[in-house]
């Protein structure tokens, strides 16, 4: 989103930053993967686990009867005896439960089982989800924001007046001034305050990042970055020959340092 207006003699545009489609997708999936967990821990915690111990209980329940049973009818054998109407349609009952699980004998949940489906699955993935969801609610109406007045409003709410901006530090934008820079850093420039902070405004997660950083860029490097942020050529040269310089000052300072140090 932008707002054309005036400044002085100077156009400036107020510019919003969102959160790239990507890094919303991310989001997304990772509340669904959070939702998906809490709803599974609650169903193992609440439902699944519960079932199996009393299908458990039941199964070995029967067991028991089977086997008492079986030692009441060997008993009463010995003396003539058979076994009562009542205790053969127990037999036949707990009989008729074992054979449902005669390839699939029931166990008894662990005592973990619990715990881990209430703390990591249930607990774990509910607690996820407002941490997911908030960023995309906070920064529906924009992240960082280069306001009409030159001041920059950052995504944590804070304020820098235009006027304590002193500078932006390009030297690892895009790799065009310094080749070396780490990929991460390539994405990233560096804003320079009035009270000798910095603050990293970096690309990569937000959308329209580098029209404010394209915007500073000009502002203080007009011959190194036009209007519309894109680089000048020998703007660029003439910064990696410049930084090209200073670290081969700073190697040599250190060197010296390093061998004043060792001699005394």
């Amino acid at each position: 989103m932008k707002t054309r207006m005036s400044r002085g003699n100077i156009d400036m545009d107020e510019i919003r930053t969102y959160l790239r489609k990507g890094q919303r997708t991310k989001y997304l999936v990772l509340t669904v993967l959070c939702a998906v967990s809490a709803v599974y821990g609650a169903w193992q915690y609440w439902f699944r686990i519960p079932e199996r111990d009393r299908t458990y209980v039941e199964y070995m329940t029967a067991v028991e009867q089977v086997a008492a049973l079986e030692e009441t009818s060997r008993k009463k054998q010995e003396i003539g005896i058979k076994l009562s109407e009542e205790e053969v349609a127990a037999y036949n009952a707990a009989e008729q439960i074992l054979s449902q699980y005669a390839d699939d004998k029931p166990q008894r949940p662990s005592k973990y089982d619990g715990l881990i489906s209430l703390v990591v699955w249930f607990i774990g993935g509910a607690s996820g989800i407002p941490f997911l969801v908030w960023p995309i609610w906070k920064y529906r109406n924009g992240g960082w924001i280069l306001d009409q007045d030159g001041s920059i409003r950052t995504p944590k709410g804070d304020t820098i007046p235009g006027d304590q901006i002193t500078g932006i530090d390009m030297s690892t934008w895009r790799g065009l001034i310094n080749p070396q820079a780490s990929n991460k850093s390539t994405w990233q420039a560096k804003l320079e305050l009035k009270d000798k902070r910095t603050l990293v405004l970096d690309d990569y997660p937000w959308d329209g990042m580098s029209r404010i950083i394209g915007h500073f860029a000009h502002h203080f490097h007009p011959s190194t970055w036009d209007e519309n942020g894109e680089p000048i050529e020998e703007g660029i040269t003439r910064a990696s020959e410049a930084l090209t310089s200073k670290e081969t000052a700073n190697g040599t300072s250190g060197q010296a340092e390093q061998e004043a140090e060792d001699s005394a």
